[in-house]
């Protein structure tokens, strides 16, 4: 008996189940929640969904009125109010101010059809690039450069020829199948132009390296945004339909088969008139016929209709990049600290919008401009050398939040060695050599504001000169 103890012993812990790290929930869901997962698992091509998404972004953007302050805001904080500025910094001066001068001369003449200026093209290709998810930048060269946006949905989605190496609207090179070749817009008479690549600057922000159409940024929130938005709507039309209806009139004997009727001189039975008020009128009262009793409309009182409406702007503004307050401007609940640390999280956001404009838009299309100036000869090739290497965009700043505390941390950081006066110039959107300039020209300024004291006799030259 003791040795079938012992072999039993050794079978049961031979046989101890081993553990699972890797058993995670969504891959065995119960009954429940199997539907809801197996949905995700029917993921769709990005491409394919897009012009929809482009279309239901259209229709929010314009519709909603907190999606269409969104892009006001965006282009607010993206471009300030110059937009953003050409900055050059080659060794020669007069070189530097000359070109910086053409450029902003072209920008008011750059579009093709003579209707928009780049301030116009900054703000459009912003808009377009948030709500279409991507924006269409046609370049015409000649005598100068002229830039002309297209539509997105005049790149067809639909055109898609995989023996030609065209899907959506874009042919791409058959060896390099990521590199574009051509663009195909539809025209009005249904055929299409076809434009080619190096004449499209093409600006989207992938989520997929083969993706070939930009996705909507308001994509994850169109949901909850008309949702909200549609909700709000039907709660205002109760409410308004509540304060129309005043209330309505019952008869008591309104069950009974007696209750309304009366007999006439010739014994007949028929149905008995009553006389009720259609309306009321304050400071008065009506009398009313025995048997009729007033019920009056109870006041719509939605519940936590305020608390619904807060949750889904919240997590629309998250999808956004956008701090609650920024978003919806109720700045009942915030506080300094609070509102910091969204306004930086914020701002970061902003920064890095800013440099991905840069990158796609404005610095290739002064390159492009460059070109075309080169080539008309206005600018020398050795001048084109240098400024190639020397340009940039100079975005905006932003103003503090509280001026003593930061104007303060930035003056202990600077005497700590912990920042330099430039980084602080940069955060706030100045170039040092900006900087230097104007501070000469406030030099200029004081002695200017001297001489006229001295003039005037409020203060002697004199003691100036010794002091």
């Amino acid at each position: 008996m003791k040795r079938k103890t012992k072999q039993n012993l050794s079978k049961n812990i031979s046989m101890k189940p081993k553990i699972n790290f890797f058993k995670y929930p969504s891959l065995e869901p119960n009954r429940i929640n199997s539907y809801e997962i197996s949905q995700l698992l029917r993921n769709q091509d990005i491409d394919k969904v897009s012009a929809k998404l482009r279309k239901q972004a259209r229709s929010i953007s314009t519709s909603v009125s907190l999606t269409s302050g969104f892009f006001e805001t965006l282009c607010s904080e993206i471009y300030g109010e110059q937009g953003f500025i050409l900055d050059i910094t080659t060794p020669k001066k007069n070189l530097n101010q000359a070109v910086q001068k053409s450029f902003f001369e072209w920008e008011h003449i750059c579009c093709k059809y003579g209707v928009y200026d780049f301030g116009d093209y900054e703000e459009m290709i912003l808009t377009a690039l948030y709500r279409d998810g991507e924006a269409f930048i046609k370049l015409h060269k000649g005598d100068m450069l002229q830039i002309e946006l297209i539509d997105a949905e005049d790149i067809d989605n639909d055109l898609t020829d995989e023996s030609k190496h065209i899907y959506y609207g874009i042919e791409y090179d058959a060896e390099r199948e990521m590199t574009p070749k051509a663009y195909y817009r539809l025209l009005k008479n249904g055929k299409y132009e076809v434009i080619p690549a190096s004449e499209i600057i093409h600006i989207k922000k992938s989520s997929l390296s083969k993706q070939k159409r930009g996705v909507s940024k308001l994509a994850s929130a169109i949901f909850d945004t008309h949702s909200k938005d549609k909700l709000k709507k039907a709660e205002l039309d109760r409410a308004r339909l509540a304060s129309e209806l005043t209330g309505f009139f019952t008869h008591k004997d309104e069950g009974s088969i007696l209750g309304n009727v009366e007999y006439g001189d010739d014994g007949e039975i028929r149905q008995k008139e009553i006389n009720l008020p259609e309306s009321v009128q304050t400071g008065t009262f009506t009398f009313l016929e025995d048997g009729i009793t007033p019920q009056f409309v109870e006041p719509h009182n939605p519940i936590n209709m305020e608390y619904f409406l807060k949750s889904t702007d919240r997590d629309v503004a998250r999808s956004l990049g956008l701090s609650y307050s920024t978003y919806t401007g109720d700045l009942r609940e915030v506080n300094y600290s609070s509102i910091r640390q969204g306004t930086i999280a914020e701002r970061r956001n902003f920064k890095r919008i800013q440099n991905f404009i840069k990158r796609k838009f404005h610095d290739e299309v002064f390159k492009r401009w460059m070109e075309c100036e080169l080539i008309a000869g206005r600018i020398k090739p050795s001048d084109y050398k240098q400024l190639i290497g020397h340009f940039t965009f100079k975005s905006q700043g932003w103003e503090y939040i509280d001026p003593v505390k930061e104007v303060n941390a930035n003056k202990i950081a600077i005497g700590a060695g912990f920042k330099t006066i430039t980084e602080v110039l940069r955060e706030k959107g100045v170039e040092l050599d900006d900087f230097m300039d104007e501070l000469e020209k406030e030099k200029e300024l004081v002695e200017k504001l001297r001489e006229i004291k001295i003039l005037k006799g409020e203060i002697d030259e004199q003691d100036q000169s010794a002091k």
